[in-house]
């Protein structure tokens, strides 16, 4: 079985300390499939990670070479590794992705959710208002792009005349 596996949020925590149960999964699936390794690294700060945390015998490792402009970095990686070897099963941290690789791809997703390091927004029992900064900082922007151009209109001349003159 092929199997395509995220170091960032199964087996590395966003502080970059190893998840302890994404490396007992990575063993488990590597003792009798072959597993890939794909990270949003460059290539050597990987294998370096990988190294200094004893994952090893990985079989491939696709790293953020493969990006290209305007196309989501994971979709990319996960279908150039499905183009070089039939994909049975996807292991990631973020429910959106293995919800693409699930209906989108037809292959086989496992969801790794640590309750101690699973980022807030992608948590089953967060509060459905959690914002990204990034949609926070959109919306402020466009209030006050909305306000600037407001306030850059000409003024009428009509509005400073005395009424009846």
């Amino acid at each position: 079985m092929n199997i395509l596996l995220t170091l960032d949020g199964v087996l590395s925590s966003e502080s970059g300390e190893p998840i302890r149960a994404g490396v007992i999964l990575y063993y488990a699936l590597n003792n009798a499939h072959r597993v890939t390794i794909m990270t949003n690294r460059k290539e050597d700060d990987a294998k370096q990670w990988l190294q200094n945390h004893g994952i090893i015998n990985y079989d491939d490792l696709v790293d953020c070479s493969c990006a290209l402009e305007g196309e989501e970095l994971k979709k990319r990686q996960f279908l150039l590794t499905r183009s070089k070897a039939p994909l049975e099963m996807f292991v990631d941290a973020d429910p959106s992705m293995c919800a693409w690789a699930f209906e989108t791809q037809n292959v086989t997703a496992l969801l790794f959710s640590h309750p101690g390091y699973v980022r807030v927004e992608n948590r089953p029992d967060a509060p459905s208002k959690v914002r990204k900064w990034s949609d926070i900082e959109e919306s402020v922007n466009r209030v006050n792009n909305a306000k600037a151009k407001e306030f850059a209109r000409p003024k009428e001349q009509d509005f400073w005349a005395e009424p009846g003159v």
